[in-house]
């Protein structure tokens, strides 16, 4: 159930119209980094979860994100000023001619689309992918702080911008306690799971913790140890443990919540239940 309050989270203000800095913050009214992309991507998440607790916190922040969605809108309306008669030359004429408010895309009018969700049903995954989505969205705004002088403006898009890191910190919380299972858990322990493969070579070749330590091991030329003919077949064949195969319960392996479903019980001839 929803239930909307006419108080926005946050208050909007505007000190002057400024069209073309409204064309700017679309980006994050239907961009694919800002608040409906977000808002529509963590109910998703939501409903397809049956940890109670991770879907208690996907629901919350998929509530913020359509109260940030709502402020950016009314900040993008103020920001337009009267689109009763402009000029030919407005900055912002396709608002004009069509809502006389925001549309639904970016900044340069692409239409918002829902190719911009990202939600797999693995929880581990999903919830990274949060964080990167939140991050993103910061970087948006600190882009959009530079764009414009208006004191209001500016409040506004500083309290986005921390709410943004705020919902970081929340999913990579709710990361830690994700550890070892989902993809988290999926590594199937061959001799390829940790080797680094250096194909960018030359001037500029680094090592840092990404390719070395931790059992890492560091191949300069692959092709030549495994790139040959017919003899290369060293990975784990299809029988071998952790092989995704016959059985295999991506609902089990990936929610530990999740219930099977109890198979129907089959009607049988003469023993059907009566209809009244």
């Amino acid at each position: 159930m929803f239930k909307h309050i006419k108080d926005m989270e946050y208050t909007v203000r505007v000190d002057r119209p400024d069209p073309r800095f409204a064309n700017l913050l679309l980006e994050q009214f239907g961009g694919p980094h800002g608040e409906l992309k977000a808002a529509m991507q963590y109910f998703s998440q939501a409903v397809g979860c049956n940890d109670p607790k991770l879907r208690d916190m996907l629901q919350d922040i998929a509530a913020e994100e359509l109260s940030h969605f709502e402020m950016v809108g009314e900040c993008i309306a103020m920001l337009l000023g009267p689109t009763d008669n402009v000029s030919r030359d407005f900055p912002a004429i396709h608002m004009a001619l069509l809502p006389a408010g925001p549309i639904i895309t970016n900044s340069m009018g692409a239409p918002w689309t829902a190719a911009y969700i990202e939600t797999t049903g693995d929880l581990y995954t999903d919830l990274a992918s949060n964080s990167s989505a939140e991050l993103r969205a910061k970087l948006i705004y600190e882009r959009l702080l530079q764009q414009t002088d208006d004191a209001g403006v500016k409040d506004m898009i500083r309290f986005l911008l921390s709410r943004e890191e705020s919902h970081n910190f929340s999913f990579l919380q709710a990361l830690e306690t994700l550890k070892g299972t989902g993809t988290d858990a999926n590594f199937r322990d061959t001799e390829f799971t940790k080797k680094y493969m250096n194909l960018s070579t030359g001037a500029g070749d680094a090592r840092g913790p990404w390719n070395q330590g931790n059992g890492i091991q560091y191949e300069e030329n692959p092709n030549e140890k495994y790139g040959g003919p017919a003899s290369y077949g060293q990975d784990l064949g299809a029988d071998s443990k952790g092989e995704i195969g016959p059985g295999y319960s991506d609902s089990t392996r990936n929610n530990p919540q999740y219930t099977k479903p109890k198979a129907p019980t089959p009607n049988v001839a003469g023993q059907e239940k009566p209809v009244h």
